[in-house]
């Protein structure tokens, strides 16, 4: 019955929940979108943007406090970013996505700060469930022709299952209100089962600026590249005919190497080093530069490259002060957000001309950006001799450790396959030569 044990069930919680973050914080630029289209200008909604700052809150210590405590709080500000979908006017809707963002980037701040003490292993527990939601939110777009069928933007008529994402919420939520909040008394229950906790004396400090711009960067990349199968391929595709990958069925190779990269991620002294970072920057210039295969190839190892250090980057985000280091980070993530925009922009865009088809600019900050947060969390979490740091050399830690690995793999995996499912139940289709509607009156609608 190892399948229903207590920390199964709210790693599946916690994932849920990441599915929603992941869900939230791409459907706020999809809902901010459709202001400047349809004023064919700046609307000034796209303000909104900046929602996902509210962690800069955290540096506010009655509040973190309280957030820290009760973590259902911020996790229901972040359903309300599902629960959009029923309002019918479009700034209604946004305004509530734009809560739902804060929502869930104040749950992912405060939960890092807060299972931040080493002892209990919830810290990497939370970031695997963080992986695992995204690695779900891909698995689910597959099925549902890149669409997901909870955003904001969807609903009944056009094959949202709003309703269903708001109950399987809900459900997550009681777990994780129900659930012991306090890690100190974790670490105390620790100590009588002899497990690992952290040693007496001066706390290492961490960079957090450079970890700072590391979260915005790995952030950003996550999500305008690889938070839907089909990005990549499509990057490496420059005109007809298209000799480069199809998005169906090798999208799945993305999922299958982003689970590879989060697999391996507790490997820190190998993903933060320096050769690594070098094959990463290599990679990032293929598929900016090179089409088709060529170009899909290297972004598959971009992909492995980037979940290889997520575990690193959230490791050490979690040991700096959560109000200044969010900020920091989450608004770089703004800034590389809005000049992956303005790579495309017209002329008449204010500064359109700058990063008007420089693309190899943002990737060159992404990866400059990566550097310093890998270089920071090697610096906090390596020793001089290469060897990861630990606070005590428990072997019962080390086996709880193991099988927490375990059970993540075997949910990344879980959703690889799944992935894989959906790309061959579309396969056929996909495969068919496209025909109109009205092939006698001989339109293209």
């Amino acid at each position: 019955m190892a399948l229903l044990t207590k920390q199964t069930r709210h790693f599946v919680a916690d994932t849920y929940l990441s599915f929603i973050f992941w869900t939230v914080l791409i459907s706020l630029g999809l809902c901010i979108w459709y202001f400047p289209l349809w004023h064919m200008g700046i609307s000034g909604y796209e303000a909104l943007l900046l929602s996902d700052i509210a962690p800069v809150l955290l540096g506010i210590g009655p509040l973190r406090r309280l957030l820290r405590h009760h973590r259902g709080i911020s996790a229901l500000l972040g359903l309300v970013g599902v629960f959009a979908y029923a309002a019918q006017d479009p700034l209604q809707r946004l305004v509530l996505v734009a809560v739902g963002t804060a929502g869930v980037m104040l749950s992912l701040a405060s939960v890092l700060y807060e299972d931040r003490v080493p002892a209990t292993g919830r810290l990497d527990r939370d970031i695997q469930a963080w992986e695992a939601g995204l690695l779900l939110s891909i698995a689910v777009r597959m099925f549902f022709q890149t669409n997901n069928p909870v955003w904001a933007t969807m609903n009944e008529v056009n094959g949202g299952w709003n309703k269903t994402g708001i109950f399987f919420g809900i459900v997550a939520l009681l777990d994780v209100v129900t659930r012991r909040s306090d890690a100190q008394a974790e670490v105390r229950e620790a100590k009588k089962k002899d497990l690992a906790v952290p040693v007496q004396g001066k706390k290492p400090e961490a960079a957090w600026l450079p970890a700072a711009f590391g979260f915005g960067a790995l952030l950003f990349a996550l999500h305008s590249m690889y938070s839907d199968s089909a990005i990549i391929g499509r990057w490496t595709w420059d005109g007809y005919p298209h000799t480069g990958p199809q998005p169906v069925p090798w999208g799945g190779l993305v999922l299958m190497v982003l689970a590879g990269g989060f697999s391996v991620g507790h490997r820190i002294e190998l993903t933060t080093g320096m050769l690594w970072w070098g094959v990463g920057s290599i990679c990032a210039g293929l598929v900016t530069f090179v089409s088709g295969w060529t170009g899909f190839i290297p972004g598959l190892i971009l992909a492995f490259y980037l979940g290889s250090i997520t575990r690193s980057i959230l490791r050490v985000l979690a040991r700096c002060p959560p109000g200044r280091t969010f900020f920091v980070g989450i608004m770089w993530y703004n800034i590389l957000v809005l000049g992956h925009v303005w790579v495309v922009a017209y002329e008449f865009v204010p500064g359109g001309p700058l990063l008007r088809e420089r693309t190899w600019v943002v990737m060159i900050a992404v990866m400059l950006s990566l550097y310093g947060g890998v270089r920071s969390a090697r610096a906090s979490l390596v020793s001089r001799s290469g060897d990861v740091r630990h606070e005590t050399a428990s072997i019962q830690a080390a086996t709880v450790a193991r099988a927490d690995r375990h059970r993540a793999r075997s949910v990344f995996w879980t959703f690889v396959v799944a992935g894989w499912a959906a790309m061959f139940m579309r396969f056929p289709a996909a495969t068919k030569t496209p025909t109109p509607y009205r092939p006698e009156q001989r339109l293209i609608t």
